[in-house]
């Protein structure tokens, strides 16, 4: 299971293998690669790279998880799985490169879709601790939207209509930090007979 870092560290990790691994000569200068808000549309924050901004987070249909056990003995509370979706936009001045750009990353993730958890560990600034467990880790599938729902995606930035495609990152489960307790076994029944107490020894 995850701490609460996971959904950053999810999009800090795709990020960063699309940084590492892009094909420079593509590139007419320096490419810039950025976490997007909504509002980074409108400013034109990258001329050439890529983008990627989550949009949209919702609880997958596997919630009802059981508690977790700890290597202790200790119980916690259910995790929460989360299904991340994210748009990624490559950024380009011509729009043949900002189509071979598209066409690289949807091969790159299709090739990488798992990300284990010593990538996404390794992907945020804060690492006091790790963020998954080392034998977790997150898949990553292209999941388009209905084109109703792209749409509205760029209802307020029409002006800055890029192409652009929507992931998932699907199961990521967000671990708890409170603690369940553990009732003891069942020892005795009491029965009542009348006005009389019996006391039964549970098998």
């Amino acid at each position: 299971m995850a701490s609460y870092l996971a959904i950053a560290a999810v999009a800090r990790t795709v990020l960063r293998l699309l940084e590492q691994q892009c094909p420079r000569e593509e590139f007419s200068g320096t490419p810039g690669f950025a976490l997007y808000q909504s509002h980074d549309f409108g400013n034109a924050a990258i001329t050439e790279g890529f983008s990627l901004m989550l949009y949209r987070v919702t609880v997958n249909n596997a919630r009802n998880q059981p508690p977790r056990r700890l290597p202790d003995g200790t119980r916690r509370r259910p995790p929460l799985p989360l299904d991340l979706h994210f748009l990624l936009t490559p950024w380009a001045a011509e729009a043949e490169r900002q189509l071979r750009l598209l066409g690289w990353a949807m091969r790159f993730l299709e090739d990488n879709s798992l990300l284990a958890a010593n990538e996404l560990n390794h992907s945020l600034s804060r690492r006091d601790r790790a963020v998954f467990e080392p034998e977790e880790m997150v898949e990553l599938s292209c999941d388009p939207p209905g084109i109703a729902d792209y749409l509205g995606l760029w209802d307020k930035y029409k002006a800055r209509w890029q192409t652009s495609v929507t992931y998932v990152a699907r199961l990521v489960r967000l671990d708890s930090e409170v603690a369940m307790r553990d009732e003891g076994l069942v020892q005795v029944r009491k029965l009542h007979v009348g006005d009389e107490q019996v006391v039964e020894v549970a098998p």
